[in-house]
């Protein structure tokens, strides 16, 4: 190895010096290289004078240089040499594009740790102090720096937004306090009253009035209503000395208080924000019994008012809430040791509290009164020293080393969390979730950060069941309201057993059939089992008022009604003469082999048997039978709306299904099938709107079925005869029902402040039902009964919509127990041995040890120092609990949320395993990879969902909260290597995003559009993206640099239904270019384009024109405009939607004129061609589904679908067809050739 050449970099001759020097290579002034890196043909250095340089690799002269802002501390040359990164000492980080010879800044950095922030809403901006002596104010939507001011003879320390005008505040090390124009920018004003450095800053929302705190202890009061503004009072020895972070001032949102730690770290001083007068002093000094030393405070906040409440960290680990005005002990937050509380913060609707310790921060749940839950968030290497809320509540701001920008996941607030008919989601509980913020990315708020295959349910601590100490010795009973601690392990752990209260029983004030009670006995069903035409369940003027919507089926909002089929449910009876051909037994060229989705809104309609391994749930129409152990499906049709809900007979041969009517002039259906064939054995007719419930008696001899709050019908069917034996009207909401299991001719409902039994008298041929009714005690206070369960002998376990849970004997008929189990209604409860289970609207399924409870029914009163109820563990889910069977130990089961998920829970193993997961809305789109190993589906709900097709396993899942992902695109083979695999999504605000399927993460944002994008396609060659919106606009992108070629405006004025893309011939239809594509508009307008990308070469073909249906057809809207390529013929076009007439259209290119009528039954509203054979899927608003062969002319129908199947895509192999209907997707396997 020997050195060829070498070159110095030398200073610059100074313009006075008159005759250059030469100086030895070894020694003189030299400037120092920090960083260089080669390419093929150049080579850049980074230096300390702040230039960067590009070379040839010979030295011989020097390319290119620019200066940037600081020392060059690394360059990195791109493979190709056409771009430069470089960092600077000074916090720059930005690339030289050496075509252009421009310099772009990417980011720029604080270089020290930051020491404290501050949020503005009206502008939108942030402000940063650091110890880099600087302060930097940040643009809160694009997190580019705006204005940066340096002062290096004292460092800032603290700094606040006035909340009215343009300026700012910033306290420095010196003492200083100064005001900053942020429209100049200038200094104002600035005023040395302190004497240390400034530790605190803050200012009165009303923007009246300002408050300084030093090092000494001294607290200054500034009039900041003017611009410039003065000093009103410094007053001396009022904030502790040793407390020097930001949260050491506060003032509360009505601009009256201010709270401050001090004189002393063991008190806490709130005072009038205008006189400065003492109000109250708290003092914190109690002894931490863990540490055995005087508590201490560490920062203080106000909540939003109402209530007004004071929030003190203090130095054991724990967060007070006070109340302001008295200084009471509201309650307790407990942190993890030894995370000491520096800095906290409450969001201005105060949903959410934000406390920061040593390098975590963590989220908590600050609406849950009974036991606030909190997330654990670790990013910071350094500890953290603020944090803040920014205004909105959807994004929150920690700094320490970096300044961390958090999206918030939870979803918005939808009600007050009081209130009894809220939202079915119930108090939140906190997701957040830390990104990666893209300087770009200045649209959208969401996170796009993939959710890994299967997750866990989301929880501050891992997905494990609590376990919950036992009462200490001496306790006596009287149990104190259930809160959370954290033990060793990092487990939410209950720091005392749950509240109870012993209920004096009381006795019933009437027999069976008690003369003029309310209830006194049944309706006499009508002759044959059929309602009369005086049903007394008709007639009412409306439903009464019931418990959260939840509670009952919640049927989702139909686009259409199912086509018109016979009564008995078969769907020949009436198919010909609306057109429909349903194929014959074994003559189906699609079998139906897979269902992708639960009915979250439906309610108890899943069932599982352990012993036999039989398990069913709902989904859309379909029963659904799965084998856990291979995952095959079998599909039991029938219904003609959603099923509500589910119950499976004591020896598993019957299996009862029930779903809402499917007109106003008809009734609900009930089915029962035999569960060992298959196959329907009868259908029961009664109910007017929808069944809640149903219950097999413990013989089986009978079925009970109960109507939602609309139909407030209870009825009673025997199961040999299939005869309707009882009917009985509901003067109120009843929310549950359930046999006696010691004696068959009991049963027992719960609704409205009481419990409701019902004795069963058959005289004869007829059935009579006697009723008593026992209201609740006074002291479980006025509620909703909303489940029950019964458990050993005689008792029943009943939970109410406030979270209470109490316990009955059923043979004194009385309350004796009760006490606070959730937060929310609770929806779920079962019971087994020693041990029961409830879920709620709250997410939460928890377990209870109820072992002592038999015991405390026996010593009545004098049992308060006997045994207790012990929460044994908790698992928070992805939605609320509607249904869930465990085995009888309850060590095992599976649990249906509203959000469409299935888990497997193992109390064991303190696990939940996703089974069955489905979008929560609409599905948009379902498109596949170029292999066909792998598909993706996209949905209104905003998340974009990865699957296997072999297993049909979620493995990647992307969220974009607040936006509805309406197109997808996969990217062909052509584009890449298949570990290079793309998909590209469309969502409702304009945007395109851009995922890497084998890095899990986003890749590229887009905004081409200024409405929401309705379709997107990659081009063949995979290096363009067409996109089309809802104006009828078409982009053309790229999707590796993300720049907008051109846009297409011919369809402008209706929204574009469809782009597709093909390859072509050179030439071919005359046309340069290898690229064919359409698009298809709302206004029954085809365009037909060709195209050379990379010569940016676009030519129309072909335009197609067609008449509008009359607007008397198609109620409401138009239908969309569909076309294809015809993958047989690549000159021929399929059409629906377009022309006067129900009918699929072939267009030749070539002939420029339609070729073949196909005529449909109904209006399409969805289409897809096999890549294969000549076969073409057409879905209809009618919930129908239509196979067409076009070689044979031959068509085959077929039903299943819950909604309108607005989607239907075949797969790459041609062997399956994905259908959707609303948030249901069937997997079809097409039988033939």
């Amino acid at each position: 190895m020997a050195v060829r050449r070498a070159r110095r970099l030398l200073p610059a001759q100074s313009p006075g010096d008159s005759l250059p020097q030469k100086q030895n290579f070894p020694s003189g002034p030299g400037i120092a290289i920090s960083s260089l890196s080669v390419s093929q043909t150049t080579c850049a250095v980074g230096s300390e004078d702040g230039f960067l340089r590009l070379w040839p690799l010979d030295f011989s002269a020097m390319l290119l240089e620019t200066e940037l802002e600081g020392p060059v501390s690394s360059v990195r040359l791109s493979p190709d040499g056409l771009r430069v990164l470089s960092t600077t000492s000074s916090g720059l980080l930005g690339f030289l594009d050496v075509a252009s010879r421009e310099y772009r800044v990417l980011a720029r950095s604080h270089t020290a740790p930051v020491l404290a922030l501050a949020a503005e809403c009206s502008r939108g901006q942030l402000a940063t102090v650091s110890q880099d002596c600087t302060v930097r104010i940040w643009d809160q939507a694009t997190l580019q720096q705006l204005y940066e001011f340096t002062s290096r003879e004292e460092a800032p320390c603290a700094v606040a937004f006035h909340p009215v005008q343009p300026t700012f505040f910033c306290g420095f090390s010196s003492g200083a306090v100064r005001s900053f124009n942020l429209e100049a920018p200038e200094v104002l004003v600035e005023h040395r009253c302190h004497q240390g450095a400034i530790t605190g800053l803050v200012a009165s929302p009303d923007g009246s009035l300002l408050f300084s705190s030093c090092s000494r202890g001294a607290l200054a009061q500034y009039h900041s209503g003017a611009p410039h503004c003065r000093v009103l009072r410094v007053a001396a020895n009022v904030v502790c000395q040793a407390c020097l972070g930001p949260g050491a001032l506060a003032v509360s949102g009505d601009s009256r208080l201010l709270a401050v730690v001090g004189p002393s770290k063991n008190t806490v001083t709130v005072m009038d924000t205008a006189s400065l007068d003492e109000l109250l002093r708290v003092d914190v000094s109690t002894l931490d019994p863990a540490g055995g030393r005087l508590d201490s405070a560490m920062a203080v906040c106000f909540g939003p008012a109402p209530p007004a409440h004071l929030l003190v960290s203090t130095f054991s680990n724990t967060v007070a809430v006070l109340d302001a005005t008295s200084g009471r002990v509201v309650r307790e937050l407990s942190c993890v040791p030894p995370a000491v509380c520096s800095c906290l913060a409450v969001s201005e609707d105060g949903r959410f509290l934000l406390t920061a310790g040593h390098r975590a921060i963590r989220l908590w749940d600050y609406l849950a009164e009974a036991g606030p839950t909190c997330q654990v968030f670790i990013g910071h290497s350094e500890p953290v020293r603020a944090v803040a809320f920014i205004p909105g509540q959807r994004q929150l701001l920690s700094v320490g080393d970096a300044v961390f920008l958090w999206d918030i996941l939870a979803p918005p607030e939808q009600c007050p969390p009081e209130s009894v008919y809220g939202s079915p989601e119930g108090p939140l509980t906190c997701e957040a979730s830390l990104r990666a913020r893209q300087p770009e990315d200045t649209v959208s708020e969401a996170s796009e950060l993939p959710q890994q295959p299967a997750p866990a349910p989301s929880q501050a601590s891992p997905p494990q069941p609590s376990i919950c100490t036992r009462p200490p010795e001496g306790y006596d009973g009287a149990l104190s309201t259930l809160g959370e601690s954290r033990g060793s392990e990092g487990l939410p752990q209950a720091s005392h057993p749950p509240t109870l209260a012993q209920e004096d029983g009381r006795a019933g004030n009437g027999a069976w059939g008690a003369a003029g009670g309310p209830w006194e006995c049944g309706v006499p069903p009508h002759p044959r089992g059929q309602p009369g035409a005086c049903s007394p369940s008709r007639g009412r003027a409306g439903p009464a008022a019931g418990p959260d919507p939840y509670q009952h089926v919640r049927a989702h909002p139909q686009a259409s009604l199912p086509a018109q089929v016979g009564r008995g449910g078969g769907p020949h009876s009436s198919c010909y003469q609306q057109g429909l051909s349903f194929p014959g037994a074994g003559d189906e060229r699609l079998r139906l082999k897979a269902v992708l989705g639960y009915n979250g809104n439906g309610r108890a309609n899943l069932v599982w048997r352990p012993d036999t391994g039989f398990f069913a749930y709902t989904c859309g129409r379909l029963v659904v039978v799965e084998d856990l152990h291979s995952g095959a499906q079998q599909h039991w049709l029938g219904h003609p709306r959603e099923i509500s809900t589910l119950a499976l007979s004591h020896d598993a041969q019957v299996l009862a299904s029930a779903s809402s009517r499917i007109s106003a002039d008809s009734h609900c259906q009930i089915r029962l099938w035999d569960v060992p064939g298959g196959s329907c054995r009868q259908l029961l007719f009664h109910h007017d709107t929808a069944v809640q419930a149903l219950a097999f008696s413990p013989d089986d001899r009978l079925l009970v079925t109960l109507g939602d709050c609309r139909d407030h019908t209870l009825a009673l069917w025997s199961l040999a005869t299939h005869e309707l034996l009882s009917s009985v009207p509901l003067p109120e909401p009843v929310h549950g029902v359930a046999f006696n299991p010691w004696d068959a001719s009991k049963l027992t409902c719960v609704g409205r402040g009481a419990v409701t039994s019902w004795l069963l008298q058959q005289r004869g041929g007829s059935v009579s039902l006697q009723v008593h009714r026992e209201p609740t005690p006074e002291e479980v206070g006025a509620c909703e009964l909303t489940s029950l369960c019964f458990g050993a002998a005689p008792l029943l376990y009943c939970g109410s919509h406030t979270g209470r849970l109490c316990v009955w004997d059923m043979r004194a008929d009385r309350c004796f127990l009760a006490w606070e189990a959730d937060d929310g209604q609770i929806g779920v409860l079962l019971s087994g041995g020693e041990r029961l289970v409830s879920g709620s609207n709250t997410r939460r399924l928890r377990l209870w040890a109820v072992g002592a409870v038999p015991e405390l029914r026996r010593k009545g009163s004098s049992a308060r120092s006997g045994g207790s109820v012990f929460l044994e563990g908790e698992l928070t889910l992805d939605g609320a609990v509607v249904s869930a069977v465990f085995h009888d130990s309850m060590d095992m089961g599976v649990v249906g949320t509203a959000a469409g998920t299935l888990w497997y829970v193992s109390w064991a193993e303190g696990a939940s395993t996703r089974l069955v997961s489905g979008h929560r809305s609409q599905v948009n789109e379902v498109v596949f990879s170029p292999g066909g190993s792998r598909c993706a589906t996209c949905s209104n709900d905003g998340s974009l969902r990865v699957w296997s097709l072999a297993s049909m396993e979620l493995l990647i899942q992307f969220q974009v909260l607040s936006q509805s992902c309406l197109c997808l695109a996969w990217s062909p083979p052509s584009c890449g290597r298949p570990e290079q695999q793309q998909v590209a999504a469309g969502y409702g605000d304009g945007t395109l995003r851009v995922f890497s399927v084998s890095r899990m993460a986003m890749e590229l944002k887009m905004h081409p559009h200024p409405a929401a994008v309705t379709a997107v396609v990659f081009s063949a060659d995979g290096q363009t993206l067409l996109s089309g919106d809802k104006e009828g606009l078409v982009a053309v992108s790229r999707p590796r640099t993300g720049v907008t070629l051109r846009v297409l405006r011919d369809h402008r004025g209706a929204p574009i239904c469809t782009i597709q893309s093909t390859r072509k011939e050179y030439g071919d239809f005359g046309a340069e270019g290898a690229d064919l594509w359409l698009a298809a508009s709302g206004d029954q307008r085809v365009s037909v384009w060709a195209s050379d990308w990379p010569q940016n070469h676009c030519e129309l073909v072909d335009w197609l024109s067609f008449p509008a249906p009359a607007l008397t057809e198609v109620p409401g809207c138009l239908p969309p405009s569909l076309a294809a390529f015809c993958p047989w013929d690549g000159a021929l076009l399929a059409c629906v939607g377009l022309g006067l007439h129900h009918e699929v259209l072939f267009y030749s290119l070539r002939q420029k004129q339609v070729v073949e009528r196909i005529p449909l039954p109904f209006l399409a509203v969805s289409m897809s061609l096999s890549p294969r054979a000549c076969l073409v899927a057409v879905g209809f608003a009618e919930q129908m589904l239509r196979l067409v062969d076009c070689a044979s002319g031959a068509v085959q129908d077929f039903a299943g679908h819950a909604d309108s199947v607005q989607l239907c895509r075949f797969s790459p192999s041609a062997r399956l067809l994905f259908t959707a209907a609303h948030t249901q997707i069937l997997m079809w396997e097409v039988v033939g050739p």
